[in-house]
């Protein structure tokens, strides 16, 4: 692979020469350059993209916390004489997490968060978005350039011209070879050179699986979903006010717009197989959750969350959960929700049963902003202080 490696930095190196004054959509930063040449693999229980996989599934195969689980303040190791945020949450693999904080991105072990940072790497660039692992790399999106660094060390290797004008967690997905980050338009990028493959089409969220890359976006010019082939040639546009990107498994599509109705879409010809309202869900923009034959739909600014049958759209059960903002994370037999007035609550995800809530009081937390599933328990980001809570 190494071979290959060094081929695509070198032709990486000769189509950003030769392409620099004509087109411009092939560039890279050279200073410092360096190819990646890293396993590819991710262990069981890695969270290494936002929603846990390319295709945004919210599927973990962790375990949640137990009833008396703890929660650390996950940046207290980190804080000197300044104040440090979470901007994002973070991605885990190799049991250490990787939190963008105020002004760069922090290495975490989470066996041993208040012994300080693993590393602790500035960047002159601000991450917007949630970090992708992969081939032993850290990604951060950010509004100017994508910028690829050592996991073990924080060292960069290369930046490319992959920009994310728009704070949206579900920015950047690796798929094989190459990682695409949504922005102004969606790009594609060699993830070992650092090289810029295309540049094309519309969206602000991306979700991936082996046959295209699907992107919403809302605003006064364009809405809808649209889907492209791997060369980043458009397929097919469903029009309509999405919110939140796309969850896509085994060829369909789930999304859910601004007024609370859901749509499964045949991933492949953009057909919608069905489409149903659900009362109670209201701007659930951090998108759905898709395990087996079930999707789980936060309530978003609503009041209920709800289970519903992949294939049909029937309805299995709701949930009075309150305000949910954050994408549910689906294990075995449970179903996650962060429920961002009250706290945490898993329900059986067959039945829609409470199992557990951890509180906001009892645990002191901030508003609940997102999960990230580890072994035997949750990452929580707190939406109104902007802190990072390990409960375990």
């Amino acid at each position: 692979m190494s071979s290959r490696r060094a081929l695509l930095a070198a032709t990486g190196t000769a189509a950003s020469v030769g392409t620099a004054g004509c087109i411009g959509l092939i560039r890279r930063e050279l200073a410092g350059y360096t190819p990646i040449d890293g396993p590819c693999d991710e262990p069981a229980g890695a969270w290494p993209t936002a929603g846990g996989d390319p295709g945004r599934t919210g599927r973990t195969d962790t375990a949640p916390p137990a009833h008396d689980a703890a929660a650390v303040d996950l940046l207290a190791g980190v804080r000197d004489d300044s104040q440090q945020h979470s901007s994002s949450l973070p991605v885990v693999g190799d049991g250490t997490v990787y939190v963008p904080a105020t002004g760069g991105l922090v290495a975490i072990d989470l066996d041993a968060p208040l012994d300080g940072p693993i590393w602790n790497r500035d960047l002159d660039d601000g991450i917007n978005a949630v970090p992708v692992l992969a081939c032993g790399a850290v990604f951060t999106p950010g509004t100017n350039r994508l910028a690829a660094l050592d996991r073990a060390s924080g060292d960069r290797y290369w930046r490319a011209d992959a920009v994310s004008h728009h704070y949206n967690d579900v920015t950047a997905a690796v798929l094989d070879d190459t990682i695409y980050v949504a922005g102004l338009s969606p790009t594609a990028v060699d993830i070992f050179t650092g090289t810029v493959q295309w540049l094309k089409g519309a969206g602000t969220t991306l979700s991936l699986d082996d046959g295209g890359v699907y992107t919403t976006r809302n605003d006064s010019r364009v809405s809808g979903i649209f889907a492209y082939d791997l060369n980043g040639e458009e397929r097919w546009h469903v029009s309509g006010a999405f919110v939140g990107s796309p969850t896509v498994l085994d060829g369909t599509a789930w999304a859910v717009d601004d007024s609370g109705t859901v749509y499964a879409i045949d991933a492949r010809t953009g057909d919608v197989d069905w489409s149903r309202l659900l009362p109670g869900v209201d701007r659930a923009d951090a998108g759905l959750a898709v395990a087996g034959d079930e999707v789980f739909v936060p309530a978003g600014t609503g009041s209920t969350s709800v289970a519903l049958d992949a294939t049909t759209g029937e309805i299995r059960w709701t949930a009075g959960t309150g305000i949910v903002t954050s994408r549910p994370v689906v294990g075995d037999d449970w179903v996650a929700f962060g429920r961002t007035n009250d706290g945490v609550t898993v329900y059986d995800r067959s039945t829609g049963e409470e199992r557990i809530t951890w509180s906001r009081a009892a645990y002191h937390l901030g508003t609940i902003d997102g999960l990230v599933p580890v072994e035997d328990g949750f990452v929580i980001r707190e939406g109104t202080s902007m802190g990072l809570s390990l409960l375990r």
